[in-house]
């Protein structure tokens, strides 16, 4: 993160902010977010963080976002400004008045198989086990760019599992289908390696994963799908959080698109027998 793309008055308490956040745990991606969302509101506002009011904060918070950005952005904007009056930079917190946003309403959309499998015929091997990992392992885009060869288990039963390394470094273990381990087995290290060292960044498999479904489809999408798949054959949402590496079910629950069964029954109930029909 360049701190010098920010207005010079915010350079100093965003630097400590992010070191704070940092040292607390927080994910690279999650530093990353906070970043460009303190970076766009220190432009838009054109204000020092030391004058911003709780008014500069609200008019933000309701510029046309999404519900599920403005929670975020409030978030950002209640450990910034909260880390700021700890920090001595002001002696007052703008954003402890904030309205909260409430969570938005789960809209899960998993992709369905029919592009998943149009997906695969046109994809080059390399894309095929970014579909795959996605789809039926439920990995998020960063964990697959991180997927090596020493990450196979192999259990007692001869049966391989995979330790994904997820947000926050968190770890876990999931299945994995013999074809995949297959793969992942003998690759020279990392399965999808960076042009010069290491492995390709996230980005890289979002942009090759989303250019093979259809618009408003990505390996996000994939995760909806796993995780709709688990839940039917399961129906133990602890069992699938844990899959997805989530911190709830309540997360998890976001990604799960199933009719509610009792809403079946009746409808079948109250299906006509129509001859012919």
């Amino acid at each position: 993160m360049d701190m010098s793309k920010l207005p010079a008055t915010w350079r100093e308490p965003v630097a400590g902010f992010i070191d704070y956040k940092q040292a607390s745990g927080c994910s690279e991606q999650t530093l990353r977010t906070r970043f460009y969302q303190l970076h766009h509101f220190a432009d838009m506002t054109g204000k020092p963080p030391e004058q911003v009011t709780t008014d500069d904060l609200t008019t933000a918070l309701a510029d046309g976002r999404k519900q599920e950005s403005r929670k975020g952005l409030r978030n950002c904007f209640a450990t910034f400004f909260r880390y700021m009056q700890a920090a001595g930079y002001r002696k007052d917190n703008p954003a402890a008045l904030l309205p909260n946003v409430r969570k938005p309403p789960p809209h899960p959309k998993p992709c369905p198989d029919k592009y998943i499998r149009a997906a695969l015929a046109k994809a080059t091997p390399a894309e095929r086990l970014m579909i795959l990992l996605a789809a039926e392992c439920g990995l998020r885009r960063a964990e697959i760019a991180r997927v090596h060869h020493d990450d196979v288990l192999t259990g007692i039963d001869g049966r391989r599992s995979l330790v994904v390394h997820g947000k926050g470094d968190k770890q876990r273990i999931v299945p994995l289908p013999d074809d995949l381990a297959d793969a992942i087995e003998v690759a020279p290290g990392y399965l999808f390696p960076g042009r010069w060292t290491g492995h390709v960044e996230a980005s890289y498999i979002g942009k090759h994963v989303s250019a093979l479904l259809p618009d408003g489809y990505g390996p996000h999408k994939l995760r909806h799908r796993f995780a709709t798949v688990a839940y039917s054959q399961s129906h133990d949402m602890l069992a699938v959080s844990k899959a997805l590496g989530h911190s709830s079910t309540e997360v998890t629950e976001v990604y799960v698109a199933l009719p509610d069964e009792n809403l079946r029954n009746l409808v079948d109930a109250a299906t006509l027998s129509v001859e012919g029909k």
